[in-house]
């Protein structure tokens, strides 16, 4: 596994090995509040001791809104207590440690589209991206990720913007709201800070535009998914995910390193994504899933417990249905029944 086990230098952050654990809600966790519970604690451990040398947690948002499911909520300092265990506790095993922020979009707004949401309302939600990245560094994490992906708010805004103040329309205003986010947190939070992007666009020309905005505002690595809809199907001899199809279309015109998500089961996958040269680092979500220790026992020639790839994956239920996972469970912990 030698391309998988190089360090890479990210900003000022030395990641120790190229596995990353990517952003995964656990939807069996209840926390009305938002804060940060012992399971989630329990939880990150685990990734944290299984060797990954990056660890992204979970979609957070900025602002309360109803949502479908309990999320993490970064709008007040209160936040900030919860956020600081976890990042002790990723560190305290070596793993480097961002945070995902993001709105989830018109459906929890109660907006039709983009350009239905009022002047003051749009700026108040850019700052509140700004705010929490903030309470993101003070909590001690070593930077966060814009989720401008799988049809959030901000991929809505990339996307679909129509508005007229200068934030839709053609791309250059479409993507403004990304890079005045990018330049804001890098000089709020300081150069030291990682600022991620995941981002994804079914418009191959957009996705590379796209990336090129994000570098040259000043953010520090990508992380290529998907967008609104669905990539374009890749050539019948490309061996891998159609999400990782698009990662060396991103890397073949930027310096920034990065991530690729997608299908990912085995060492010798990823190995073999980095040895082509379609990426600088694999994100594995299904394998973490199944077994935290994923990235060591992959190190280590070891096998690790397999994702059984359910065909509707129970971990979108309870994390704790799924029946491969191997996550530690904090002791009394509780559950409130889902319908």
């Amino acid at each position: 596994m030698e391309h998988l086990r190089r360090p890479l230098a990210v900003c000022r952050t030395v990641l120790k090995n190229r596995i990353v654990v990517p952003p995964i809600s656990d939807f069996g966790v209840v926390s009305p509040d938002g804060l940060v519970t012992g399971r989630h604690l329990g939880r990150y451990t685990a990734f944290a001791e299984g060797g990954a040398g990056l660890i992204i947690l979970e979609a957070c948002s900025v602002l309360r809104m109803r949502e479908k499911r309990d999320t993490l909520c970064l709008e007040e300092d209160i936040c900030i207590e919860g956020l600081s265990r976890l990042a002790q506790a990723i560190h305290a095993h070596g793993a480097a440690s961002l945070v995902q922020i993001m709105l989830t979009g018109l459906a929890a707004m109660g907006r039709a589209s983009i350009a239905d949401i009022p002047a003051a309302e749009f700026l108040h939600c850019r700052q509140a991206f700004v705010s929490a990245a903030i309470r993101c560094r003070k909590a001690g994490f070593d930077g966060i990720e814009l989720h401008a992906a799988h049809g959030m708010y901000l991929d809505e805004v990339v996307e679909t913007s129509t508005r007229h103040d200068g934030y839709g329309g053609c791309f250059e205003n479409r993507v403004r709201l990304l890079v005045e986010l990018v330049q804001a947190i890098k000089a709020a939070c300081g150069a030291g800070f990682i600022v991620a992007v995941r981002f994804g666009n079914s418009n191959d020309s957009e996705l590379v535009n796209t990336a090129l905005a994000i570098e040259q505002a000043g953010a520090d690595l990508l992380d290529v998914s998907s967008g609104m809809e669905a990539y374009s199907v890749p050539p019948s001899d490309f061996r891998f995910d159609r999400k990782i199809y698009a990662a060396p279309l991103v890397k073949r015109h930027t310096h920034l390193p990065v991530i690729c998500v997608g299908g990912i089961f085995t060492g010798a996958q990823g190995e073999e994504i980095l040895s082509s040269g379609y990426a600088d680092l694999i994100a594995v979500g299904r394998g973490h899933l199944s077994d935290p220790a994923w990235a060591r026992k992959v190190l280590a020639g070891e096998t690790p417990n397999p994702c059984l790839r359910c065909k509707r994956c129970l971990w979108y239920q309870d994390g704790r249905r799924c029946p491969a996972a191997a996550i530690y469970h904090p002791p009394g912990a509780t559950r409130t029944p889902r319908s």
